[in-house]
């Protein structure tokens, strides 16, 4: 009965840790005098560095001409700025589209299906300005985006620097909007941890890079798993501006959503342990706390969910007691909205409040199989 008691307990806080402790946890750091960082003030016009915005592409027809006129449209001198596409085994338009382009800043690089980061690291060779900007083809940067990220660099302490990705269109369902709200939160850490020089993730879909801290990746972790946890293995700052603003457009299929944050999930966990030298709090105390709370035990939430389930549910069935139905309560009461709302969407019909229940269920299986996969050596 204790050993019961004991697990619901622990695995209710640490779910309630992963998912609110702590921020708030944080909020609070930041709320010391000490932890009050001004914002950089931007250079004269005379003094933008050079900067390469790199795109890298897979038959992105569809979209390919509009982000590069988004690209051309950014508020940054013109010359000092430079877009190189990396274009890794497209087989449709997409080459040809960017050749139509007059601009002597577009400069384009074909690769035969190397891989997203392999291409990533063959472009980055052929590249020379101090600052490179990584991004999709399905993303648009707001006019001022890359000044915002461009005026940190100015601190050399500053290695890179991501901006806020924003849901491009309005959510057209309880699930995603529970995704947008899940995201919210996820900026919101970012930009505490930021303030406390303890950031170490960033966004793939917009972040700039100072290029003297990049390290060729490896082929199988994508740029946004490893690229910060290089970046402050090297005693350089990850920074987040919330001012830096960049769109997408949340996926609305859950079984997309399902398989990309397994992938995501299995990435970024591979490429974590990878520099296991970060997780060490004798080593590196501040990026320990903020890995293994941020990334790592919310990776392992499914398992706490689990626990607290069973071990409440189990009390409550072998006595009824007022504070045994407090314990199981939430927990059934997710589970359940879940599985209603998934009835009630295959018959187009939508109970209020149980697409956020679906949508951390969903979640917390996606982390399940992606961690599953990456102990059994998936790639």
């Amino acid at each position: 009965m204790i050993v019961l008691w004991t697990i619901a307990i622990a695995a209710t806080f640490m779910l309630c840790w992963i998912y609110g402790g702590y921020g708030i946890f944080l909020q609070l750091l930041c709320a010391l005098p000490r932890f009050s960082r001004s914002p950089p003030s931007p250079p004269a016009d005379q003094d933008w560095p050079a900067v390469t915005v790199l795109l890298t592409v897979h038959n992105e027809a569809r979209v390919i001409r509009q982000r590069l006129e988004n690209l051309l449209a950014l508020d940054y001198p013109a010359d000092r700025l430079q877009i190189v596409v990396a274009s890794d085994g497209s087989t449709d338009a997409t080459c040809s589209l960017v050749r139509s382009f007059a601009e002597p800043r577009i400069r384009l690089l074909e690769y035969a299906g190397l891989g997203k980061t392999a291409a990533q690291n063959a472009a980055i060779a052929e590249i020379h300005t101090e600052i490179v900007a990584f991004t999709d083809a399905d993303i648009l940067f707001s006019p001022g985006w890359l000044k915002q990220v461009v005026q940190h660099f100015q601190d050399p302490e500053v290695g890179a620097v991501d901006g806020r990705l924003c849901d491009g269109k309005p959510a057209v369902a309880q699930v995603q909007a529970s995704q947008g709200r899940y995201w919210l939160y996820e900026m919101k850490l970012r930009r505490l941890e930021s303030r406390l020089g303890i950031q170490a993730v960033l966004s793939g879909a917009g972040f700039a890079l100072r290029r003297s801290a990049f390290v060729p990746m490896d082929p199988a972790i994508g740029e946004d798993c490893i690229v910060p946890l290089d970046v402050v293995s090297h005693g350089m700052l990850v920074v987040h501006d919330p001012e830096a603003v960049h769109y997408d457009e949340f996926e609305t299929d859950t079984g997309v959503t399902l398989r990309r944050r397994v992938r995501m999930t299995l990435r970024n966990w591979q490429g974590t342990w990878r520099r296991s030298h970060l997780l060490n709090p004798c080593r590196h105390p501040g990026y320990a706390f903020a890995l293994w709370s941020h990334k790592i035990l919310r990776w392992l939430s499914p398992v706490f969910l689990m626990a607290a389930t069973i071990s409440s549910v189990s009390l409550l069935l072998l006595q009824f007691s007022i504070p045994r139905l407090l314990l199981a309560a939430p927990w059934t009461a997710l589970f359940l909205a879940a599985a209603f709302h998934l009835l009630f969407e295959r018959r187009r019909r939508l109970l209020p409040g149980t697409g956020a229940a679906y949508s951390f269920v969903l979640a917390n299986t996606a982390f399940i199989i992606g961690v599953a996969k990456a102990l059994a050596g998936w790639q």
